[in-house]
């Protein structure tokens, strides 16, 4: 063991130094999707930072409330902050459940990449993005420009997709109303006579 004062000192100094800095990022865990008193992070871990200086987050998950009182959950393989206010989020992989309220369906929304602005509740979506919902309907979108405070999205980029009565093409999408409506822009339908007669 070695006892020797001047090497003490310098060990003690670099601790005072660490340990705030730990402190501070830890404290930014708590904060990472908190746009508000319904926004609570489930899981969490702590995986680092970035070149850049940015928190990083391995297999995070937040749970809130939309203004439509539809209870959400967003998951991703990683997250890392992309500013210093920790209000834009980078995320891979994400995985965002809405439950069904009243007559509106639940929802799964599935992205390879996408970012979270923590200010205005704005999940942007894009490469690989999937939207299922409790009907039947599969849609396979370029990209979609997602609100989690009120259940509204929108893409102006190809969209295409499968119903219990047929598949469809359009131009573009908007998904409102939380989201029972769904408003395809130069939109092609080719239905199934066999599931329509069944549906009726």
């Amino acid at each position: 063991m070695n006892d020797n004062p001047e090497i003490h000192s310098r060990r003690v100094a670099r601790l005072k130094l660490v340990l705030p800095g730990l402190a501070v990022f830890v404290l930014g865990l708590l904060v990472i999707f908190s746009r508000s008193g319904n926004d609570i992070i489930q899981l969490a871990i702590f995986d680092g930072t970035d070149s850049g200086g940015g928190i990083v987050l391995r297999e995070p998950v937040m749970r809130g409330t939309s203004s439509a009182n539809v209870p959400y959950e967003i998951s991703a393989a990683t997250a890392h902050t992309q500013d210093a206010a920790n209000s834009l989020i980078n995320l891979r992989d994400v995985d965002a459940q809405f439950e069904p309220v009243g007559s509106a369906p639940g929802y799964v929304i599935e992205a390879k990449t996408g970012l979270m602005n923590n200010e205005t509740g704005i999940l942007n979506l894009t490469d690989g993005v999937t939207y299922r919902d409790d009907n039947g309907l599969v849609l396979v979108l370029v990209d979609l420009l997602y609100h989690t405070s009120d259940g509204t999205g929108q893409t102006e980029k190809p969209v295409s997709g499968v119903a219990p009565q047929g598949t469809l093409e359009a131009s573009g999408l908007q998904i409102s109303d939380a989201p029972a409506v769904y408003i395809f822009d130069r939109v092609r339908l080719t239905i199934d006579p066999k599931a329509a007669r069944a549906s009726e």
